[in-house]
């Protein structure tokens, strides 16, 4: 399923690239006054960054082939990629409403999940991503094996985490050298960090091919006074 309509799909991708930018500024401390560098580490902010980075090359991609191809039509980078991203913000969104708030609000009672500052680079963006994906995407690009690619992109993340918490120091937010309680060695013990990490490692798996089978159910609609003339929908 997606939108034949180039004009839209530009629209909505600046629309994204505001929400996203506006996210990552208010979780950059700038806002009170001093850049807080420690945030880049948390999964979150490289998630967000990453479709950030993506987008933007995407929405100038647009805008070249409605210069030169005309609004009907669609517009997609590096679509293996694409599932990458959607799978890797998609499972921010999952651990942070469901394992991380209960965590939160357990811990403080007055803790706020309702502000601009968590809106919108935990619910904003993945929603955003994920609808990016089924409306203005060309379906059926994604390989048997590509979620098993895909899944580098978080093993590359713990590999950082545990790193950085080597090399580096406490992080001020969490007090702690880990950015969340379930990589801290030094609590858990390597045993226990690595049953978690093999747990989250399935569920990004299993988040992947979710994403790899609705790739391939194909609907593909044109809406008409958009740039479309027909609707057409073809299910295997």
């Amino acid at each position: 399923m997606y939108i034949h309509n180039r004009l839209l799909a530009l629209i909505f991708r600046l629309l994204f690239l505001f929400g996203c930018g506006i996210g990552l500024y208010l979780n950059s401390g700038i806002p009170g006054g001093k850049f807080a560098p420690y945030m880049l580490v948390f999964y979150t902010i490289q998630s967000n960054a990453l479709c950030f980075v993506f987008f933007s090359i995407l929405a100038v991609k647009t805008l070249i082939d409605i210069k030169t191809k005309g609004i009907r039509g669609s517009t997609h980078i590096f679509p293996h990629l694409k599932g990458a991203v959607t799978m890797t913000i998609s499972m921010t969104f999952i651990v942070y409403h469901f394992i991380l708030v209960p965590l939160y609000i357990s811990n403080d009672v007055s803790y706020k999940i309702l502000n601009w500052q968590n809106i919108l680079v935990h619910y904003f963006v993945p929603i955003m991503t994920v609808l990016d994906w089924l409306l203005f995407d060309k379906k059926q690009n994604f390989r048997w094996f590509d979620p098993m690619l895909w899944i580098f992109v978080p093993i590359s993340y713990f590999i950082f985490i545990i790193i950085r918490a080597k090399i580096g120091g406490i992080i001020d937010i969490v007090q702690s050298k880990y950015p969340y309680f379930f990589v801290d060695v030094d609590i858990l013990g390597w045993i226990n960090v690595l049953k978690y990490a093999g747990v989250f490692i399935l569920g990004f798996l299993v988040l992947g091919y979710v994403i790899y089978l609705v790739d391939k159910i194909k609907f593909k609609f044109t809406l008409e006074n958009i740039g479309c003339n027909s609707v057409v929908k073809e299910a295997n």
